[in-house]
């Protein structure tokens, strides 16, 4: 880099109305709170399967995002060059959780205020929305809804199933019930939290039961 390179440099750092130290503490409070969003996303996220690439751009979306900002609120004439530039991007990327696009929505608003210089309500946000989403999570009507299949042969007895069911999982509706000559198969809806595919080894000792499977409603085979 020569002498010319270094001035075009702080030229344009004057252009953007904005010093290096606070263009780095803006990043930088923007990737600790971007840490903690996505720490409250690995606390409660819904799909059987963590999705690493999806919390890993989490933080770097909300550093994108504060660049962008930080760009186009010290630049008019940048800003206008920008709208300019993003109006030819195109994201074909599904994200088919609704929490998921909650998150990612979340980390872009992190760097929109952020880069706007209205870090005291990124922060306060940040905690209210972290504290109510685990709340949400805590309420026992949130808790997530699996289809229980039980397949029984031969002899059964099906008041000690609904008993085992009931005691296994004490909120559980019956859903279909098939009775043919040699076998049968209920399905019940239960829920539970994240530990409730260990509850299933009590129902497969029982007489007559042949197969037990458990499957979420977006159709995740789990047991």
């Amino acid at each position: 880099m020569n002498f010319l390179s270094i001035i075009d440099v702080l030229s344009e750092l004057e252009a953007l109305d904005l010093s290096v130290s606070d263009i780095l503490l803006n990043l930088l409070i923007v990737l600790i709170l971007s840490l903690f969003v996505l720490l409250i996303y690995k606390l409660s996220y819904q799909s059987n399967v963590y999705n690493k690439s999806f919390a890993m751009s989490l933080p770097i979306s909300a550093l994108v995002t504060a660049m962008v900002i930080m760009a186009v609120s010290s630049n008019v004439i940048l800003s206008l060059g920008m709208v300019g530039a993003l109006s030819i991007v195109r994201f074909r990327t599904a994200i088919k959780n609704p929490l998921d696009t909650i998150f990612m929505f979340w980390t872009i608003g992190i760097g929109i205020t952020v880069g706007a210089d209205t870090t005291i309500l990124a922060i306060i946000g940040s905690v209210v929305i972290g504290g109510s989403i685990l709340f949400v999570q805590a309420l026992e009507i949130f808790n997530s809804p699996y289809m229980l299949i039980v397949g029984l042969e031969k002899e059964f007895d099906e008041e000690e199933l609904l008993k085992e069911v009931a005691k296994v999982y004490p909120k559980f509706q019956i859903r279909n019930k098939s009775i043919h000559k040699d076998d049968a198969e209920y399905t019940f809806e239960i829920r539970g939290k994240k530990d409730i595919t260990l509850k299933v080894d009590a129902i497969k000792k029982l007489n007559g039961v042949s197969s037990v499977m458990l499957l979420s409603y977006r159709g995740d085979y789990v047991v």
